[in-house]
């Protein structure tokens, strides 16, 4: 049965698998988010977390197995429409435009919602600047919703790390995502913006709707609101359950938190 228009769908991976010559990246790799569900996905680099991202995303394709989302096959998905299935992402290092004002960096992530697209609207050609204006509104209340209201006319280049953290996540949040991927989001934080961060993608996904794939090391945030959490180990998965369940694990805490002295 197909979600209703104001539930997000269900992403589905399942069996993936992905080689780069002879070296196997994803090794049968499955897991589900159900709708409006975070997840949490943990690991060592080079576990293939951000690789099953690009999966996910049309980055790269897979040798085996299926990605859903809904009753789209991802897998045969071009690139560019994934976002308009209703998946956004964000990236591990900044992805911004530093010229660009915190707005303008905020309605490009609304570019795949506009068919004049996001650099018609800019410069005012006809028939766009309507739509322009209602954009620019919508992306005003994401970033007074994310506390960046005082920071939309200044551009990007020189503002404090976290505060660009934000600004991608309302870059993300532009596109009205049903599911919303991010990688390492609270990579570069301090310990107190780590806990601010964990606390309003809770409320966001709560309000808005949308169901998290979340990538951290910040083991405290991801135990502290996913409601389940998958544990990669060089491209295999060794653990899926609740964070209580995954984070007493043996095979997890040998591999991720330490051998217990």
């Amino acid at each position: 049965m197909s979600p209703s228009p104001d539930q997000p769908p269900e992403l589905r991976i399942s069996e993936v698998t992905l080689r780069f010559g002879g070296v196997t990246a994803l090794d049968r790799v499955s897991l589900t988010v159900a709708p409006g569900e975070i997840c949490g996905l943990i690991g060592p680099n080079g576990a293939g977390k951000t690789t099953l991202f690009n999966c996910v995303t049309r980055i790269y394709r897979p040798d085996a197995g299926t990605i859903t989302f809904g009753d789209a096959d991802l897998t045969r998905a071009r690139p560019h429409r994934i976002v308009r299935l209703g998946i956004a992402r964000t990236f591990q290092n900044l992805a911004l435009f530093p010229s660009l004002t915190v707005l303008e960096n905020t309605l490009v992530g609304a570019h795949s919602r506009t068919p004049a697209g996001f650099t018609a609207a800019t410069l005012g050609w006809p028939g766009t600047t309507a739509r322009h204006r209602r954009l620019a509104a919508e992306a005003l209340d994401i970033l007074t919703d994310l506390g960046l209201r005082d920071d939309a006319h200044r551009p990007a280049a020189g503002l404090p790390f976290g505060t660009l953290k934000r600004v991608e996540l309302a870059r993300a949040l532009a596109a009205r995502p049903r599911l919303l991927l991010l990688d390492e989001p609270a990579g570069g934080l301090t310990h107190a913006e780590v806990a601010d961060l964990g606390g309003l993608i809770r409320r966001l996904s709560t309000e808005r709707g949308f169901g998290v794939l979340l990538v951290e090391h910040h083991m405290g945030m991801v135990m502290s609101i996913s409601d389940h959490v998958v544990a990669l180990e060089f491209g295999r998965k060794i653990a899926d359950g609740e964070p209580a369940e995954v984070r007493n694990s043996e095979r997890v805490v040998a591999a991720y938190l330490g051998k217990a002295s």
